[in-house]
């Protein structure tokens, strides 16, 4: 997915345009084509004359982004780099501006926040959950869309744009959190999917569930495709839903709720 991409390259004097170089097919022999190119093998060409002109551009460490903005594909379906997981940020961020409005009816003092490195060990989550001890806690991720033609639903479950938030249970989701997010989205009357997981979650749940001595903790995924791909999608409907489900799920709870969780 990386070869013939368009990136941006960020540097301290501004954005530079790249492209991720890869030798023609045409100059390739039989085995060169069906080789995966290693990360020592790939460059990206800034249009440079030469390694001087390079380096008086672009810095070592300077960090590139794919050049894939937003765009609406059809309706209130979106495609775009890295929804994974910057609909998560937005979630927690609006619905925090939501609950600030009608503050005086929250029994529970609700922080948001957005983690950093949850791809290479729960890195944010970790010390998040440490700094904030929390009682309770909701992570917000992407998950797997599998309404698609290659995906067996038998093997992967049946999850789709469109139909509103994933709410996980299993042995390392709360029950309690789990009951609270089915009932809110039942109050709200909004469609919602159940996703069950047997092992700790691929996501900052499993980090925040064991953090200082446990935190009791749930987990809403939104609907996404083609996840890790410079071209994820997902529905914006699903993402005002999971708004809508943890506006209602801090609005819920009481001061009691505290010490039986």
């Amino acid at each position: 997915m990386i070869s013939g991409r368009r990136v941006v390259i960020q540097t301290a004097t501004g954005p530079v345009k790249g492209v991720t170089g890869k030798r023609a097919v045409h100059l390739m022999d039989e085995a060169d084509r069906k080789k995966v190119p290693e990360i020592h093998e790939i460059w990206i060409d800034i249009g440079a004359r030469s390694k001087k002109e390079a380096l008086e551009r672009v810095s070592i460490g300077d960090v590139a982004t794919y050049d894939h903005e937003f765009e609406l594909i059809h309706g209130s379906i979106g495609a775009s780099r890295a929804f994974d997981n910057k609909v998560g940020a937005y979630i927690v961020g609006e619905t925090l501006i939501r609950l600030s409005a009608v503050r005086k009816k929250l029994a529970a003092k609700v922080v948001a926040v957005a983690t950093a490195q949850e791809e290479i060990g729960v890195r944010g989550a970790t010390t998040s959950a440490y700094a904030v001890n929390p009682h309770i806690a909701v992570a917000v991720d992407v998950g797997h869309a599998t309404d698609h033609p290659d995906c067996d639903n038998r093997k992967y479950g049946e999850t789709k744009l469109g139909g509103g938030p994933i709410i996980c249970r299993g042995p390392n989701i709360n029950p309690k959190i789990y009951q609270r997010l089915l009932k809110a989205a039942k109050k709200l009357r909004i469609p919602y999917q159940l996703e069950a997981d047997p092992r700790p979650t691929g996501t900052d749940a499993r980090a925040i569930q064991m953090g200082r001595g446990g935190v009791a903790t749930g987990l809403v995924s939104v609907p996404l495709r083609y996840m890790h791909t410079p071209s994820e999608m997902v529905d914006l409907e699903d993402v005002e839903r999971c708004v809508q489900l943890f506006v209602e799920f801090a609005l819920a709870l009481e001061k009691r709720d505290y010490a039986h969780w």
